[in-house]
């Protein structure tokens, strides 16, 4: 497996946000999990990232135990494990889209002619021009295709995606969407999509629901998720 949340527990003041969620996930497997706006979809994410520490439970990714590692451990597991795409792309607009696959490249360490390289041929592969034109003057769907490739670059077991078509017009939704549930099986890695988009959710393999701090599986005849990213 390539993650495993365990009895995850996160409490902000009084209220419990996470109460005791369980999720494992496969190599070549799609999970996407819905809920309310609110609901603790993102702080789940932020978990599985070791960028939020649990109260209680455990998070496991390739066998590192992200709630456990910090400092230069935690940031190098994750830069070599886990790959995020989130729902703006957090690109740098000023940069070219090769810049930008690749700097995240150079910061795990991968030396600059390989990174650039792997930046290139991710690019190409989806679809994206690397002619030199700034991040900034793509389209919507561009950009988020640009983050997807930044966030394989480094070859990771698990991707994460944090409401990937929120920000996209309905082509460019579609797009996307195939394109994120085609890395499972193309990458044999792991995805967990968190989306609010009923229409997106119903791709994956397996599908939650995260309501009063609880995953649970969604029915799979009825449409998921309501409200806006959390």
């Amino acid at each position: 497996m390539v993650l495993e949340v365990s009895g995850l527990r996160y409490r902000v003041g009084n209220r419990e946000v996470l109460r005791s969620v369980d999720l494992v996930v496969h190599a070549g497997q799609s999970v996407a999990i819905s809920g309310p706006s609110g609901c603790g979809k993102s702080t789940l994410l932020m978990c599985c990232l070791g960028l939020v520490k649990p109260h209680a439970g455990g998070v496991v990714v390739c066998a590192g135990r992200m709630d456990k590692l910090s400092g230069r451990r935690l940031l190098r597991h994750r830069r070599e494990s886990v790959g995020m795409v989130f729902q703006a792309g957090e690109l740098l607009p000023e940069l070219a889209p090769l810049e930008n696959v690749a700097i995240a490249g150079l910061l795990a360490g991968v030396p600059r002619a390989e990174a650039f390289t792997r930046a290139e041929e991710l690019l190409t592969e989806l679809g994206v021009p690397t002619d030199g034109a700034e991040t900034g003057s793509l389209s919507g769907g561009e950009r988020q295709r640009v983050a997807v490739a930044r966030a394989l670059v480094n070859r990771p077991a698990l991707l994460l995606a944090d409401e990937p078509t929120g920000a996209l017009d309905s082509a460019a939704r579609e797009t996307v969407a195939d394109l994120l549930y085609a890395l499972p099986e193309r990458w044999h890695c792991g995805l967990v999509v968190v989306t609010h988009d009923p229409a997106v959710a119903a791709r994956a393999q397996r599908r939650f629901l995260l309501t009063d701090g609880s995953l649970t599986s969604a029915p799979t005849s009825e449409p998921v998720g309501t409200g806006a990213a959390s």
